[in-house]
């Protein structure tokens, strides 16, 4: 059968040759509508960063590698900064909002900015990996490698999401991939121990999320964050008892991951007991998603009801500076004090949140951008001393501003600013978050937090005094491998903290405009 010449053409062409030429003036002006192709691109685009993670995960768990070689944490580090860009690039060229997945997930300036940070931390990681030489035992393989990568694409789904299904779903894979990482080596009895005291922590905190959750659901009747939220609302106020059993267990499973006080047993052993690239990752990265977890259901989620839930969050986070910096005072290995020292910080951010204002809930923002660059330098200090001494405790940091000046300078920089010395990015931190505590009429916790800064400071001290102060220097027991790498992750830390600590008022202004639409309004200081 002949096939004729309309026939053959486009059906838009036959379209518009029958419509005429009143049709052909009404579609010029449309923007060329997009491909089925064009279409799941435009989809896929957005999770180019976790997309990437995964399949390096993926790549570096099931492929065989007969020999462990340097060029796996290359690898491994070069998507981190590969993912780190393209977040970078969502950042500052996408400031819109957009649900994805029926609501379940949105891409936002927030959970962009959460995301960028916690990249952040992971390539720091990655690279302080490649300078570490692990004395217990063999050094950190294609495992560690792939679960980190995985691990960080659950801290980003994580900081995402808006179904409270999806962020338990995340939360419970950082914490089995977390278990794994910290008993990741075999024959290390110490990382073993402390990978199953972690891991009976972590059941215990997921259960009690969980059980939340289903309360949650059985009184809503929904996990979408959103209409969750609205009735909950409604509920503190008709069944205060009831909502609030609900909103108190689901704080017992986010309090876990921040390591706040009463839950926060887990984390000096697993600090301890871990190799130190995976003690620094605990203390950066699970804790970032936390906070956005956190923001999410309280403030931003709940803003009028601040009345219910800041008095708990004060207490926790009064809680967790004093018993975290006391303990930290007795402590003579660096990373149990260094975990210690976590708790306490976990604290002083919390105030920011327990504030309900835009400004705490920058400040909490600035704050953890901070924390990232500071704790990463303190962890690498710590693995740069066991390198050379195959040690971690106090007096292995005897003298080294003598053997290595420029390393102990870097250490010392980054010890300040976790004490609040001016003008570190530290001090604006601490400075922010009492102003925040300050204008929410919270004035006993902002007295509780400058108190507990001085205790701080005590203990940031005796690592300084030991580097600079006490004589004879521990000599180095083996090879110093990787000096150089190490030195120059600790002055990009450096460098982060003065360029945050310098330009605070901009730092902060990007904060509060990334901040959910939720959140109350308060006055800038400036």
């Amino acid at each position: 059968m002949a096939v004729g010449a309309a026939d053959r053409l486009h059906p838009l062409d036959r379209l518009l040759a029958e419509g005429g030429p009143g049709l052909a003036v009404s579609l010029a002006g449309r923007p060329p509508v997009p491909d089925r192709r064009e279409r799941r691109l435009v989809k896929v685009a957005p999770f180019l960063p976790e997309l990437l993670l995964v399949a390096g995960g993926l790549a570096c768990l099931l492929l065989p590698v007969r020999r462990q070689t340097r060029w796996l944490g290359w690898g491994t580090l070069f998507l981190l900064v590969a993912a780190l860009d393209l977040k970078l690039w969502g950042v500052l060229h996408e400031p819109f909002s957009q649900d994805l997945f029926g609501g379940w997930f949105t891409l936002d300036r927030f959970s962009q900015l959460f995301g960028f940070l916690i990249l952040v931390g992971s390539a720091g990681v990655a690279a302080a990996v490649l300078g570490f030489r692990q004395e217990r035992g063999t050094t950190l393989g294609r495992e560690f490698f792939g679960l980190l990568l995985l691990a960080t694409t659950a801290l980003l789904i994580v900081a995402g999401a808006r179904h409270l299904f999806l962020i338990y779903l995340g939360l419970e894979m950082v914490s089995l991939l977390s278990y794994c990482m910290t008993g990741v080596i075999k024959r290390d009895s110490l990382g073993t121990e402390a990978a199953l005291k972690y891991f009976l922590f972590g059941a215990l905190a997921t259960g009690a999320f969980l059980y939340g959750l289903s309360w949650i659901y059985g009184l809503t009747g929904t996990l979408h964050l959103a209409p969750a939220a609205a009735r909950m609302g409604l509920l503190l106020h008709e069944s205060p008892w009831i909502a609030g059993m609900a909103l108190f267990f689901v704080t017992v499973g986010v309090g876990f991951k921040l390591s706040l006080v009463p839950f926060h047993m887990w984390a000096p052993d697993a600090y301890e007991g871990a190799p130190t690239p995976v003690a620094a990752f605990l203390s950066i990265g699970p804790k970032a998603a936390a906070f956005a977890v956190a923001v999410r259901l309280f403030p931003a989620a709940l803003p009028s009801d601040a009345a219910f839930w800041s008095p708990m969050l004060a207490w926790l986070a009064v809680l967790s500076m004093t018993i975290g910096n006391l303990a930290a005072v007795g402590q003579t290995n660096v990373k149990r004090l260094l975990a210690y020292s976590s708790i306490a910080h976990a604290g002083t951010m919390l105030i920011g949140i327990a504030a309900g204002s835009s400004l705490g809930l920058a400040a909490t923002f600035y704050y953890l951008g901070a924390y990232l660059l500071m704790n990463l330098g303190a962890f690498t200090g710590v693995i740069l001393i066991g390198n050379r001494t195959g040690r971690e405790d106090l007096d292995a940091f005897r003298g080294l501003s003598r053997s290595e000046p420029a390393a102990a300078l870097a250490i010392t920089v980054c010890l300040l600013s976790l004490a609040g010395i001016p003008p570190l990015a530290g001090f604006f931190a601490k400075l922010w978050i009492f102003g925040a505590a300050l204008q929410a009429n919270l004035t006993w916790l902002a007295v509780a937090a400058a108190l507990n800064a001085v205790v701080a400071a005590f203990y940031y001290m005796r690592i300084v005094q030991a580097m600079y102060l006490a004589s004879d220097p521990l000599p180095a027991a083996v090879a110093f491998p990787h000096r150089r790498l190490l030195t120059g992750l600790l002055f990009a830390c450096v460098i982060g903290l003065f360029a945050i600590g310098l330009f605070p008022q901009d730092w902060l202004t990007w904060a509060i405009q990334a901040l959910p639409p939720a959140a109350p309004p308060s006055l800038l200081p400036w």
